[in-house]
């Protein structure tokens, strides 16, 4: 499970911000269903909000999450291919330096510490620690692209090791349990949604237990997306077919009747009642999920995560940006209250415009702001940051507040400027008349 998330000099972040689901000091508030004990001494957020204004760098939070995994688990292939580096570009000092990532998570009864940091075409430093107590050792680290510390009966990964690859990339294909341990957490138990999320991730042969189609089903049905249930397809996939996508889009004969092929691929279709013209149910038709609403598909998604977490007790980091794409409010509403309830064991973090979601369940600790200065460098802060006299009125909505600009990250519009910018221009037309003369 995700501890925290710290990033510096990447997009419109030039100083380091950080994004904490550790539980807030002293509160008590919803502790039961909000939050995951850990032990004595840490307790974890079950769900995370990021609010802010367009272009105030929200999704640069989950951008920044999304790359850590892509540089952790998709290394360059040869010395000459580039890393993808996106530092801060509005300061001459800040685009010439390294972007650092740093995080800290649970994984098989240890803590993780891992950080590094990098240009475009190298590893500048890098570290990894370990904790099963409260002490953390250090498990191997890099300064100045070289490479200081190792662990022991791992000279070879040392020796192969690129400038411009991991050496924690290194030591997981060479058997290093730890190294392990970190890549696994990135590639399976960090889901980012919308690009490598996928409903397989969450399958895992879930949908050949009658029980929890059962569930799953019944979910559905009191979403109040009109979907009977749910059911699945393991098609071949021929040996030339390399886009799955391709085969998905033929239809399910065509898909059976492939000879040449080795291997296939679990698709997963929605039920729906078939109608005649006169409006009668004349049967059930299959639609592939694919083909559904991104609101059905984030639905889909978050109670597979929550189902899969329930059979084999694991606990996976959801990271949705712009949440509410595809959901009425009162269905972003109750996920985010089914985020906040016992039945989840999962984290979701998300980013959203929807103020209304400031009024459900969330405690303060779990609400996060992002906002950008005139110098165009962004700002993430906690609204457990601000005093308790700030934040404890129960007359005042957090949204109201909110609006009224009380806790910052609020947009400034000028509807005057906006309109006035669109009027009809005629000396626009009248150079346009000009331009055309001259070119006759």
């Amino acid at each position: 499970m995700l501890i925290d998330f710290t990033m510096s000099n990447y997009r419109s972040y030039k100083d380091q911000a950080t994004l904490s689901l550790e539980t807030g000091e002293r509160l008590r508030k919803r502790s039961k269903q909000n939050t995951i004990k850990i032990s004595s001494s840490l307790s974890l957020l079950k769900n995370l909000a990021i609010f802010g204004a367009n272009g105030s760098g929200k999704s640069s939070v989950v951008d920044g999450l999304l790359l850590m995994k892509q540089l952790v688990t998709l290394p360059t292939t040869d010395i000459s291919q580039q890393l993808p580096f996106f530092p801060f570009k509005l300061n001459n000092f800040s685009e010439n330096e390294p972007t650092k990532f740093e995080i800290n998570f649970l994984k098989n009864n240890y803590k993780y510490n891992y950080s590094f940091s990098y240009s475009q075409n190298e590893i500048k430093t890098e570290q990894l620690r370990v904790a099963s107590g409260s002490k953390f050792k250090i498990l191997f680290e890099r300064k100045d692209g070289k490479i200081l510390k190792s662990p022991q009966k791992q000279s070879s990964s040392k020796q192969n090791t690129r400038k411009n690859v991991l050496f924690l990339y290194s030591l997981q294909a060479n058997n290093y349990a730890h190294a392990i341990n970190v890549f696994d957490w990135f590639k399976n138990d960090l889901v980012v949604f919308g690009s490598t999320a996928s409903f397989d991730t969450f399958d895992n042969q879930l949908m050949d237990n009658s029980k929890v189609k059962k569930e799953l089903t019944n979910f559905l049905r009191a979403s109040d997306v009109n979907i009977l249930g749910i059911t699945y397809r393991d098609i071949d996939i021929p040996v030339s077919q390399t886009n799955f996508r391709d085969v998905f889009n033929n239809s399910i004969r065509e898909s059976k009747n492939f000879l040449d092929s080795e291997t296939s691929k679990r698709f997963l279709f929605t039920v729906h009642k078939k109608f005649d013209s006169a409006g009668n149910v004349i049967g059930t038709e299959e639609i592939p999920v694919s083909a559904e609403s991104t609101g059905t598909k984030r639905i889909l998604m978050i109670a597979l995560a929550i189902i899969n977490s329930q059979f084999h007790n694991n606990h996976k980091t959801l990271v949705f940006d712009e949440f509410e794409e595809g959901l009425h409010f009162e269905m972003a509403i109750a996920l985010v209250n089914l985020f906040n309830s016992e039945q989840n064991n999962n984290q979701f973090i998300l980013t959203t415009h929807q103020l209304e979601l400031l009024n459900s369940n969330l405690r303060v600790d779990q609400i996060y702001f992002a906002e950008k200065n005139y110098r165009g460098e962004s700002d993430l802060y906690s609204l457990f940051d601000y005093s308790s006299d700030q934040v404890s009125r129960a007359d005042i909505t957090f949204s109201k507040r909110y609006i009224k600009g009380q806790f910052g990250a609020v947009p400034t519009i000028n509807m005057e400027a906006l309109q006035e910018s669109l009027k009809p221009q005629t000396n626009l037309k009248e150079s346009s008349n000009v331009q055309k003369k001259n070119k006759s």
